[in-house]
């Protein structure tokens, strides 16, 4: 402007240019795409056509929309979306659309140099700024990846050895279709390198990649028809991985890296044999089973699931893609359903967590935007690690002797109204049963660390039960007795004479014995992540020891006691003011309730809040799970916010 003087400090200038670097790295500067989508009709989808290209070439796309009907070739993507602080330009049709740096990794290393390559990609064939569309399109996803030729999964750029982790994967698998795992060590005599081998640590990280958490992959991988897996260079077969781990877990991988790294795995393999078998349960089962896994929109826990479920219980539970519903909304539609339809099923996975605010949610509303990793102490669902004896001990509770739940609802929809019982109130609570993972040490150090947890959390919840004491349990059973049907949450069969009389007590017991051990070596044990002498030397030890004892990892799979198992994790062990010992949710307190409602097959833990009650969740109580305390005329209105 004339006559007036506009130069700046150059002090504000450095500023300002600082300021607008941050706002760029942080995208707090709007980068707004110039793709325009053209709308859809009905059972239209949009797919993508890859432009062949060299390395250093830019990746250029054209997008165009085909009939489903029609039954175009084209290969689905399933990948991780990655952060969307991470976003990168796209050319589409001359025009750009930002796309996640993980997306576009997996499109140049698809792309071909000679041939053009037709994709279905949902962050790309679905205009997702566009609320109703993003719904209608979920809901054809079944059938997008099922139509598809195959379905490709991208497990991300290579990194942590993969190369080496995949060259395991087939030897394991083709291993897998000539050889018996036999017993602990057989891997030497079959030219497999020993379980300490950078190779096996390679293969754990190869299973916990992103890609194995995402919620949308469990849909992806169990629909279509063909899966090719592909991490960096190196393309596999999903049958090859599915032979190999379950191999892995034969000759004992499972037990010398822990279940983490194959959990999500052998998740995934059940829930794709199921629906290939026309396997369809209820959508509560399967939400239930799903839980751990993560998703960037709370909604896609539920959505992401539903074609895998029976679908006339999801039409009676009235649930439907629309991503116009909160979330809140959602989970709440939901649960009322199931209370009206499933007496107090429902309760499986409610409850407060760390997060829980009563102005988001009800307690008696399941949040399935919490990955909990507590498994529900009354699932259907198996919580195996591909051995399937492992939990064939299912019992049937019935703590309100099979009545009927009648729920009530208030105006706002936000108080729940049931009738039930206080039986007792909480005195002693023990601590959190939980694994913990450390970055940058051996799995063996990892492995004696978490055993170190386990065997003080026993310690403490010994104490809590009174496990020892010669007083008689409120059953008139001996408290040890009660301690362990405790601790494996009633998984016991009912015909044995005692605790004592249980195959995986003595391994209990022996367990237990090496308290000192245990600490005595996570003291003195190196934590350098490299291969070294001493976890060759533990490895021989536990080798050694298994064989005196007459175990292979197969039968240390089977034994399934409770530190092995997924039933206490992430739960506490509590004793009441009338002696009672119980397994509660690890929010759990002193002062909480234990309450029987009308329609639970599962004791309640309840807090006070004023005139109100507080859902905690379900619990195991010992002497309490068939109706032992239950008198329906002594029920009283429990309204629960």
């Amino acid at each position: 402007m004339r006559g007036v003087n506009c130069r700046f400090p150059r002090s504000h200038v450095f500023h300002l240019a600082k300021t607008v670097s941050i706002c760029r790295k942080l995208h707090l500067v709007v980068r707004k795409p110039t793709y325009t989508y053209q709308s859809l009709r009905a059972h239209e989808i949009r797919l993508l056509d890859l432009h062949p290209g060299h390395d250093a070439d830019p990746i250029k796309c054209t997008v165009r929309s085909v009939a489903l009907a029609d039954k175009p070739p084209y290969e689905s993507l399933s990948y991780c979306w990655g952060w969307k602080r991470d976003e990168e330009p796209l050319n589409v049709d001359n025009s750009t659309i930002y796309i996640t740096r993980n997306l576009l990794g997996a499109l140049q290393h698809l792309r071909r140099k000679e041939t053009a390559r037709t994709l279905w990609i949902d962050a790309i064939c679905i205009n997702q700024a566009n609320t109703a569309e993003r719904g209608q399109q979920v809901g054809m996803m079944r059938s997008i990846f099922q139509l598809s030729d195959r379905t490709v999964v991208w497990l991300g750029a290579a990194g942590q050895d993969s190369t080496r982790a995949v060259q395991l994967v087939r030897q394991l698998a083709k291993l897998s279709q000539t050889q018996e795992p036999g017993s602990w060590g057989p891997n030497l005599a079959i030219s497999l390198p020993p379980l300490y081998d950078p190779a096996w640590s390679a293969f754990a990280a190869l299973l916990k990649r992103p890609w194995w958490h995402r919620a949308w992959i469990v849909q992806e991988a169990s629909v279509t028809r063909d899966l090719t897996l592909v991490c960096g260079d190196d393309v596999f077969l999903w049958s090859e991985l599915e032979l190999a781990v379950q191999y892995a877990v034969d000759l004992g991988f499972f037990v010398a890296y822990g279940g983490s790294a194959t959990f999500q795995a052998f998740s995934l393999f059940r829930t794709r044999a199921n629906f290939q078998e026309k396997k369809r349960p209820p959508l509560h089962d399967i939400l239930l089973q799903h839980r751990s896994f993560l998703a960037t929109d709370p909604r896609d826990k539920v959505f992401g699931l539903l074609s895998l479920a029976d679908q006339d219980d999801v039409a009676a539970l009235g649930v439907r893609p629309d991503y116009q519903q909160s979330p809140q909304n959602l989970f709440s539609d939901i649960s009322r359903a199931l209370l009206k339809a499933d007496d107090l099923g429902a309760f499986k996975a409610a409850g407060i967590h760390e997060k829980w605010s009563e102005a988001i949610l009800p307690s008696w509303v399941a949040d399935w935007s919490v990955s909990d990793l507590a498994v529900p102490l009354n699932a259907s669902v198996s919580v195996d690690h591909g051995d399937k004896s492992s939990y064939s001990i299912v019992p049937r509770f019935d703590a309100s002797r099979s009545s009927i739940s009648k729920p009530m609802f208030s105006t706002d929809q936000k108080l729940l109204r049931i009738q039930g019982i206080l039986i007792d109130q909480v005195e002693a609570v023990g601590v959190l049963s939980r694994t913990r993972y450390l970055r940058h040490v051996s799995h063996m150090f990892e492995l004696f660390f978490q055993c170190h947890d386990i065997l003080e959390q026993l310690k403490n919840w010994e104490t809590i039960a009174c496990a020892r004491s010669r007083e008689p349990y409120p059953t008139g059973e001996r408290a040890r007795d009660a301690y362990w049907h405790t601790l494996c949450a009633g998984r016991v069969p009912s015909n044995l004479p005692s605790a004592r009389h249980d195959s995986r007590y003595k391994y209990y017991v022996l367990l237990r014995s090496l308290r000192r051990f245990v600490r005595f070596t996570i003291r003195w044990f190196p934590r350098s992540s490299q291969d070294t002498w001493y976890n060759r030397f533990f490895y021989r030890l536990f080798q050694s020891a298994w064989r005196v004892l007459g175990l292979t990892p197969t039968k240390v799979q089977r034994i399934g006691f409770p530190p092995e198992s997924r039933l206490p994790n992430y739960r506490r062990m509590v004793r009441t003011q009338k002696g009672y010992v119980a397994l509660v949710p690890r929010l759990a307190k002193e002062g909480d309730w234990i309450a029987i409602c009308q329609g639970g097959a599962m004791p309640l833990v309840v807090r006070r809040d004023g005139e109100h009650w507080v859902l905690v969740g379900e619990s195991y109580v010992h002497g309490l799970m068939n109706g032992e305390a239950w008198d329906e005329e002594k029920c009283r209105d429990m309204w629960f916010k």
